[in-house]
């Protein structure tokens, strides 16, 4: 056993020699190589897909034409929907599509929310509050406080 130790050590302190590297011939990518990895996420439908039913009044869509026109702006397409959650409180949630944005009146108070691409329903969050559905069901979370279910008023 230590004539191999003696062996092994006797190499010690001798310069390294360099040996070439080796030559790798370059061969043609295959088919394999060249196609594109499969998507590991299904895709994601469009932003605000699935909405509640828009409740609307003739009233509130008369008043959102009348503040469009004051301002010299076109009419904005929105629905709204009222809720009923389960900690009794009643929220009402507007929707626009097109800009990709909702926004939520609870307690008099109005919170944008941005829509986020979702393989089905709707989601729309910011760093506080998330709204997270499907047709006249949605999930209410505010901060840390645990989800709230919400059923769509005449749903």
């Amino acid at each position: 056993m230590a004539a191999g130790l003696a062996m092994a050590i006797s190499g010690c302190g001798k310069p390294a020699t360099e040996q070439p590297a080796p030559q790798v011939e370059s061969a043609a990518p295959t088919a394999e190589a060249t196609a594109p990895a499969p998507e590991s996420t299904p895709a994601a439908g469009p932003i605000g897909a699935d909405l509640p039913a828009d409740t609307t009044t003739p009233e509130q869509q008369a008043e959102a034409e009348k503040a469009a026109a004051a301002a010299g702006l076109p009419v904005t397409k929105q629905s709204r929907t009222s809720f009923k959650c389960d900690n009794d409180e009643t929220i009402e949630v507007r929707f626009f599509p097109d800009q990709g944005i909702a926004v939520l009146v609870r307690g008099g108070q109005n919170t944008e929310l941005q829509g986020k691409p979702v393989a089905s329903g709707f989601l729309y969050s910011n760093e506080q509050t998330t709204l997270r559905g499907k047709g006249n069901e949605l999930e209410m979370t505010v901060g840390m406080m645990a989800a709230t279910k919400c059923v769509a008023v005449g749903a």
